[in-house]
């Protein structure tokens, strides 16, 4: 089963295209990787896949469902976030601490 397809994905900053016509889906129980040299448009597809950012045309499907315009915290509900690259977020807390401060906001939906 496919659980993300995007297809046609494009984001555009005025003159600047940032991502053009991306293409790819993810299997499920698969690991895959997005690779490029800086300013290849990863953040930014990660930023359109997870609702930050709105497309400026494609299509995003998660468990078979278009989430292209939905918001962050709707395609959190269905299970689906992303993390930032956060050394020590809570420096005063260990490593578990800080995984368990995830582990609550996914068991309140905060």
């Amino acid at each position: 089963m496919r659980m993300l397809e995007v297809e046609c994905l494009r984001k555009s900053f005025g003159g600047l295209t940032a991502v053009a016509d991306a293409d790819f889906y993810v299997n499920e129980g698969e690991i895959v990787g997005l690779i490029g040299p800086n300013g290849a448009g990863k953040t930014t597809i990660f930023n359109l896949v997870s609702g930050t950012m709105r497309p400026t045309s494609g299509v995003i499907r998660f468990k078979g469902e278009d989430i292209t315009h939905m918001k962050p915290h709707q395609i959190c509900r269905r299970s689906m976030a992303r993390t930032f690259q956060s050394v020590n977020l809570f420096p005063q807390m260990s490593v578990l601490e800080n995984i368990l401060i995830g582990a609550l906001e996914s068991w309140f939906q905060i």
